[in-house]
């Protein structure tokens, strides 16, 4: 298998997230929208589907809907006609740190943040981002956040719990950036 061992790390300490991970290198999507990519970034929001909204439940579940300091982590990948997919990973029996596999086929990561953190990406998400080339996103009760590492910008794609709507990721919304 090509896969490689990821770690993610709450940690106390300033309420942030420490993500601890190995390099990889992702395939890229076939058929993405130049357009999408220069408005948002290397991921196409609009093709985020039911199928991936209800892996993003599944995670939320896992995680307690962000009441208990407990990661959940979900995949997204792209197939062959250019549209998304996601998996969900199990939750591990871990205290305050989630281990999973990292598949290079992937085109982003997202993962729950507990409500008592702050819902944007932290700096160490935004490491891992930069450290495996994909966009990665922070699910909360809050809303769902996007770190981007080919634009170096946070963005809030979605308000509240709108991310577990398919039917928000088809309208083209202006997101804003916030850092």
């Amino acid at each position: 298998m090509n896969s490689r061992s990821v770690s993610l790390m709450i940690v106390p300490v300033l309420n942030l997230m420490s993500l601890v991970a190995v390099k990889a290198f992702p395939i890229p999507c076939a058929n993405q929208s130049d357009e999408a990519a220069s408005t948002y970034s290397s991921i196409d929001l609009s093709k985020i589907n039911q199928q991936v909204t209800t892996e993003f439940l599944k995670a939320w579940n896992s995680s307690h809907n962000g009441v208990h300091s407990v990661e959940a982590v979900v995949l997204i990948f792209c197939k062959l006609d250019g549209s998304y997919f996601a998996a969900a990973l199990g939750q591990t029996n871990e205290r305050n740190r989630l281990t999973f596999e990292w598949d290079p086929a992937a085109i982003a990561i997202a993962h729950t943040h507990p409500t008592n953190m702050d819902p944007k990406p932290s700096k160490e998400d935004t490491r891992i981002a930069d450290r495996l080339g994909v966009p990665i996103f922070t699910m909360s009760r809050w809303g769902m956040y996007m770190y981007d590492p080919d634009t170096r910008k946070i963005t809030k794609v979605r308000d509240n719990l709108d991310w577990l709507d398919a039917s928000k990721w088809v309208q083209n919304s202006n997101a804003r950036q916030d850092h």
